[in-house]
């Protein structure tokens, strides 16, 4: 395995176990307010937290399918497809440096990074 795959699963890692442990203190809070946290996790997962926005505009939350998917969207995009994310942030900075490498280097050296 790569250097880069490497730092994506710990990425990937701590982005989930950070994710786990706010929506363990979600579901243990009485607070009204705590919900008002996922507003931190849109910079954090920027651009994948643009579906949770441009989901919450385009799903009513009239029907109880809307109510249904509005209440676990962002869930699902932040604990799956944001750790995905945090995975694959080191392997295409690697594959964008290598490539970038390869150009200055011609055909003479591979330029991976392991």
């Amino acid at each position: 395995m790569s250097l880069a795959k490497k730092i994506g699963v710990g990425f990937a890692a701590v982005h989930l176990a950070a994710f786990v442990l706010f929506a363990l203190y979600l579901y243990l809070s009485t607070e009204g307010q705590a919900r008002l946290l996922w507003t931190l996790w849109l910079p954090l997962d920027f651009p994948v937290s643009l579906v949770v926005i441009k989901g919450f505009d385009l799903i009513s939350p009239d029907s109880h399918i809307g109510s249904f998917v509005r209440m676990w969207l962002p869930y699902f995009v932040h604990g799956v497809l944001g750790t995905i994310w945090w995975f694959f942030i080191p392997v295409v900075i690697d594959s964008i440096f290598n490539k970038l490498l390869k150009k200055d280097r011609g055909s003479t050296g591979s330029g991976k990074i392991d």
